[in-house]
């Protein structure tokens, strides 16, 4: 299989009345040429699913439609479906159902999500929890407790399933074991029962103490405590050793095989056992390098840097009045959160006076209205690899930037984009940029040379506006093609004076 990047990794939590499964995941990854869904989903039910209709929406970056796509796909974990290269975001619904036999089990039809209660959490300080750890200790890791919906219940696992199904289908737990177990009447009738049996033991083990024993009592009592004392080391040895020991070659496989999230909760769980800290660190970064695509990823907690805010859409603030770091070099990470900074929020720096140069992710697409204004420090911005489109205004005010090179993945500039920033002397504008909106230079005294990559075919009124210091234009296209770029007039009479350099 090509080396791909994980686009997207999304839970979904729906459920409709009656489905008899619910779809838990969409996953996106991209090759070269092709991108890719996954759909991960779970019984809800103990017939047998043939064939399962669904239909899943897609959007880009910024949350717009751009598709929308049925797939016909077997029940459990249905890979490399394909899906729009331009893709980021999926939501899947389930529309028919289908038994084994080909009958129609269920259709959604005009039916909107259920809007589920809360599950109760199982606290450790409910006076029953020890005794439930107990029952479920083997068969089943009690999170939530066991409930009922309108046609359905809800295991502990915290998984629906409907009223017909007689274990779940997420950890396989029976519900009529589920609800004897869960009964406060058993629990405290067992519970009551664990502490007699600990009494009578305490008394026992009070007489044998004080009355002493003859000569072979004393013997066998002695092979008895060696036989405990080995129980209890060879106890003390699988859970401090073994079992963890094998969890860790489980989540060793895990991350082998691109199961990030699973290795690092495993490692997690481990706590101090062997390195398994640093192995949570490096699944969540290979991870990270495989949702981005890059070699090395910068990733922050908003823990760590309280000043960024990011929402699930990859959209990210600055919090100016709680950042403590230099401004002589800002950084804008890869992730934050582990969620991929695809878009600068408006007025991200605005006013950062002091601000004198900045990195950009090479996963940051959009730089939002505003970016930079006032940022009248700024002499450099290092462009990702991955900008599409910067936002009007973006660096009005910058006074100290003196020459900027737009990359060519640009394919569109915002209107007063370098407005008034007064010592720029030279633009150059990649091939993606076909227009100049109105006022981009608008005040750019100092502006003497100006490079268009691509065959530009109109410029704005006022693009050039105040702008007595333009000399030179280098041109992509032919000179016949610069005779055809439709210029509108208003304040751009310096073009009539300037050089312009064409390809021919």
């Amino acid at each position: 299989m090509e080396n791909r990047k994980i686009v997207s990794d999304r839970e979904q939590k729906e459920w409709y009345a009656l489905c008899p499964l619910v779809i838990t995941k969409n996953t996106i990854t991209k090759g070269e040429d092709a991108a890719y869904l996954s759909v991960s989903m779970v019984p809800c039910t103990d017939k047998a699913i043939g064939k399962v209709e669904i239909e899943t929406v897609f959007s880009n970056a910024r949350r717009v439609k751009i598709d929308t796509v049925g797939y016909t796909i077997r029940p459990g974990q249905s890979s490399d479906l394909p899906c729009p290269v331009d893709a980021v975001y999926a939501h899947t619904t389930a529309e028919k159902i289908y038994g084994e036999d080909g009958s129609l089990l269920w259709e959604k039809g005009d039916l909107a999500p259920a809007v589920l209660p809360e599950q109760e959490i199982l606290w450790q300080t409910d006076p029953l929890y020890a005794q439930i750890r107990r029952e479920c200790e083997g068969v089943v890791n009690p999170v939530y407790r066991p409930d009922t919906v309108n046609g359905g219940w809800r295991c502990t696992c915290g998984h629906i399933n409907l009223d017909s199904a007689e274990s779940c289908g997420a950890c396989h737990t029976g519900h009529d074991w589920l609800i004897r177990h869960f009964d406060p009447d058993y629990l405290k009738e067992r519970m009551s029962v664990s502490e007699e049996k600990k009494t009578v033991s305490a008394e026992k083990k009070n007489v044998n103490f004080r009355h002493e024993k003859v000569r072979d009592d004393q013997r066998r009592m002695k092979l008895m405590g060696g036989g405990i004392a080995a129980a209890v080391v060879l106890l003390i040895l699988l859970f401090t050793f073994i079992i963890p020991s094998i969890r860790y070659s489980g989540a060793e496989k895990a991350l082998a095989a691109g199961e990030y999230d699973k290795a690092a909760a495993v490692f997690t769980d481990l706590g101090s056992f062997r390195d398994a800290n640093e192995r949570t660190a490096e699944a969540m970064y290979r991870k990270a390098q495989a949702m981005t695509g890059l070699s090395e990823v910068n990733m922050v907690t908003t823990a760590e840097c309280p000043w960024f805010v990011i929402s699930e859409d990859g959209v990210l603030s600055l919090r100016k009045d709680k950042y403590i770091g230099s401004w002589d070099h800002f950084i804008v990470p890869d992730l934050v959160d582990g969620i991929i900074v695809r878009e600068l929020a408006k007025s991200f720096f605005l006013n950062c006076r002091d601000m004198k140069t900045v990195t950009l992710s090479d996963c940051i697409e959009v730089l939002g209205e505003q970016t930079f204004f006032n940022c009248e420090s700024l002499t450099e911005v290092h462009f990702g690899s991955g900008i599409q489109n910067i936002g009007p205004r973006a660096f009005i005010n910058c006074y100290s930037l003196t020459e900027i090179t737009i990359p060519d993945t640009v394919v569109s500039i915002g209107l007063r984009a370098f407005n008034s920033c007064g010592d720029l002397r030279k633009v150059t504008l990649g091939a993606g940029i076909t227009e100049l909106p109105s006022y981009i230079f608008s005040c750019c005294t100092s502006l003497e040379e100006l490079v268009l990559r691509a065959p530009v075919t109109k410029i704005a009124a006022y693009a050039f506006s105040e702008c007595p210091a333009v000399e030179v234009i280098s041109y992509a296209g032919t000179k016949a093609q610069w005779d055809a770029v439709v210029i509108e007039p208003e304040e751009n009479g310096i073009l009539e004076k300037v050089t312009v350099i064409t390809a021919d």
